[in-house]
């Protein structure tokens, strides 16, 4: 893309304060001004708002066209020398940034090294120059083009622009944007953005790797602002209720190991928090946080051992396969801790376990966690046991429930050949089921959405006039919509929104309000 530069002068003339007569002789047309000290006078937004000659615009211009394509050689040397014009230009009294950043739109900014190179030439231009950060941080209150958004954040977290923090936590709200700005707040290592981060990490769903991945890579750098953070952290972990989200908590909190193993150890004693804590010291995997949970479990304050079987079956530490051997093979123990100690072998890998887990078949209560015990250990077959109270009802509501549980959790595991028969037998369901199976099956897939299924949830929407199954599916593409956005379009909702049935109206009004928001770009390009 090549810009005219005098042609833009002219397209946005009436958008800019007139200068005076002289200046205009002198050929030093202004692409910006100083804003009017009459705050009545009604005027357009500009464009630009600090002094730059077109002169000089030119000249910005036509140097950062180059960095497209000059050969690697040479790009170190045009790097210096528009850094250089930068300085002087700020030194003649102008302003070049805006210019700068606007420039960057004959650019491609997604290429890693055109980006990292703008970068560097606005940090070392704005570094030394207040002028040059004020000019950053209007950018990112008047401009809405992303691309060059996204650049101006980077760099203000660079030169750790402390001034830009209330203009950020606004940006935080912005969807496409809420990553780099978290990145930059915490680049800049104000406290007093921790609770907005983390407010805006428990406003996702969580029900797609990205959102997941997102979280995660935004709440450990989060958690390298030190004690403070941490603790913020651990207390939004225990007060959140969303179970995709809480995988994610856990995950980083357990990565901190040392850092977080005393916070975490006091909450096994607290029944409100116990699972929460000892399924999070097992996922830490250290001789410490081991050591933790096999005192709490030897303990006899704490008289519901549930939690911390559950625990121990994170912590891939043989050690605790004898526990949970022990337990199986007491008659006097609950089921309750039976089951726990099932599904903590399968975690534990311990493949000769598979003999005594197989003698709770018959057993009622403990079958779909033997089944998915065995599953999990290797033996495929079972998963079909599991599938059968999916599509056949009768069974009690609990059962049902635990079924369905168990499946999302093996799904969970990242085992290719579990993941891919369980999406088989959900898409062979969905496509042939028009009622009771159908249903659970939708209940399997309501997170971690992917691609092939989100597909076969648009086509069994065409050919189903079940108001419940619908109402399912337009549910589960609303919560997946902003990870698959290439296939969740907005039409799918739109459509909805003529829908016979009232709820299914106002689902899909909801979805387009929170996925499908409209803004107005400040020049049309």
């Amino acid at each position: 893309m090549s810009i005219d530069w005098k042609e833009l002068l002219l397209e946005n003339k009436n958008i800019f304060i007139d200068v005076s007569k002289e200046v205009m002789d002198d050929g030093m047309e202004y692409l910006g001004a100083k804003r009017l000290k009459d705050k009545d006078k009604n005027f357009k937004r500009e464009l630009f708002k600090y002094y730059i000659s077109e002169t000089n615009a030119k000249l910005i211009g036509e140097k950062i066209q180059l960095l497209s394509t000059l050969n690697q050689s040479a790009l170190a040397s045009l790097e210096k020398d528009i850094v250089e014009l930068g300085r002087n230009i700020l030194s003649e009294g102008q302003n070049p940034i805006e210019m700068i950043v606007y420039s960057t739109k004959a650019l491609d900014l997604r290429q890693e090294e055109v980006f990292k190179r703008m970068v560097r030439i606005l940090k070392n231009i704005s570094n030394n120059s207040g002028e040059a950060r004020d000019a950053l941080i209007t950018i990112l209150q008047e401009w809405e083009w992303e691309e060059q958004i996204k650049l101006v954040l980077q760099t203000l977290g660079e030169i750790k622009e402390i001034r830009a923090y209330e203009q950020l936590i606004t940006l935080l709200e912005n969807d496409n944007l809420k990553e780099i700005v978290a990145e930059t707040l915490i680049e800049l290592g104000e406290k007093k953005c921790i609770s907005h981060i983390l407010n805006m990490v428990n406003s996702l769903n969580g029900f797609n790797s990205r959102e997941r991945h997102f979280a995660f890579k935004i709440l450990t750098k989060l958690a390298g602002l030190g004690d403070e953070a941490l603790k913020q952290i651990i207390e939004r972990y225990l007060e959140n209720e969303n179970s995709s989200l809480n995988i994610v908590y856990s995950n980083v909190i357990a990565n901190l190991k040392e850092k977080a193993v005393e916070h975490i150890a006091d909450l096994l004693y607290e029944e409100k928090y116990s699972q929460k804590a000892a399924i999070t010291l097992g996922k830490m995997r250290t001789s410490i946080a081991t050591e933790y949970l096999l005192k709490a479990y030897y303990d006899p304050n704490i008289e519901n051992k549930m939690n911390i079987v559950i625990g121990l079956g994170y912590t891939k530490d043989e050690r605790c396969a004898n526990i949970m051997l022990e337990i199986l093979k007491k008659e006097n123990q609950s089921l309750e801790l039976k089951a726990c100690a099932i599904t903590s072998l399968a975690n534990l890998q311990i493949l000769e376990a598979k003999p005594l887990i197989k003698q709770f078949l018959e057993n009622n209560y403990l079958a779909i966690n033997v089944y998915s015990a065995l599953v999990q250990l290797g033996e495929l077959k079972y998963l079909s046991n599991l599938f059968y109270y999916i599509v056949k009802p009768g069974f009690l509501a609990d059962e049902l429930l635990n079924a369905i549980k168990e499946i999302k959790r093996l799904r969970g595991l990242k085992n290719s050949d579990v993941n891919r028969q369980i999406a088989e037998g959900v898409k062979y369901i969905i496509k042939n089921d028009d009622g009771y199976a159908c249903i659970n099956a939708l209940k399997i897939i309501e997170t971690n959405l992917d691609e092939e299924i989100a597909k076969e949830l648009i086509e069994k929407l065409k050919n189903t006039r079940k108001e419940e199954i619908q109402y399912l599916i337009y549910k589960i593409l609303g919560k997946n919509a902003k990870g698959l956005k290439n296939i969740i379009d907005e039409k799918i909702f739109s459509d909805a929104m003529e829908s016979e049935s009232p709820r299914i109206r106002y689902l899909a009004q909801k979805i387009v309000e929170e996925n499908y928001k409209k803004t107005d770009k400040l020049i049309k390009m």
